[in-house]
């Protein structure tokens, strides 16, 4: 099976770093965090300073590695597709490798229909995807895809789950 897995928010603890983050450059900035993020130019300007600084240091969500690995030496080809900026590839390859992750490639800066044509492309079977408006374009392209949160965001029925271990069984039950 190949299955294409997002980064930010599906396999690590993006948004956790990224508040972690923003409170230390926000009480520098003598801001709150809210302000910074309710401000196009402060907000930009925060994630150019410490994109690289969350990436290099995010936290792999728990279960992440072993599923991994097992997904793997089942012969399955997994294939990361995500948003982050290409610029950020080489702290990205660094962090898998670091966190012991084997990929089969890596496509960056695709989102929305450019994310559903690469599935196309890649010839994905199942994506795991976080993000509802990927979740969406990618059904659209008629790719099947799970959308995982953890965090309690969504109340959808179908195709979601909330742990990596759900995802694991389904994979099992259904391919």
């Amino acid at each position: 099976m190949r299955i294409g897995l997002d980064i930010d928010d599906t396999i690590c603890q993006t948004t956790e770093m990224v508040h972690e983050v923003i409170e230390k450059y926000a009480s520098k900035l003598n801001l709150n965090p809210l302000d910074i993020m309710n401000d196009d130019f402060l907000r930009d300007e925060f994630y150019d300073n410490n994109s690289a600084e969350i990436f290099k240091n995010v936290i792999i969500k728990k279960e992440v590695k072993d599923i991994f690995r097992r997904l793997n030496n089942k012969g399955n080809k997994i294939f990361i597709i995500t948003s982050r900026k290409k610029e950020y590839e080489s702290i990205t390859r660094a962090w898998f490798e670091k966190e012991g992750l084997e990929v089969e490639e890596m496509i960056f800066s695709v989102y929305g229909e450019d994310k559903a044509k690469t599935c196309q492309e890649k010839h994905i079977d199942l994506m795991i995807e976080d993000n509802p408006y990927n979740y969406k374009k990618i059904k659209e392209a008629g790719i099947h895809c799970i959308l995982y949160d953890d965090r309690g965001k969504y109340d959808l029925k179908q195709d979601y789950y909330t742990t990596w271990k759900d995802i694991e069984d389904y994979i099992e039950r259904n391919h």
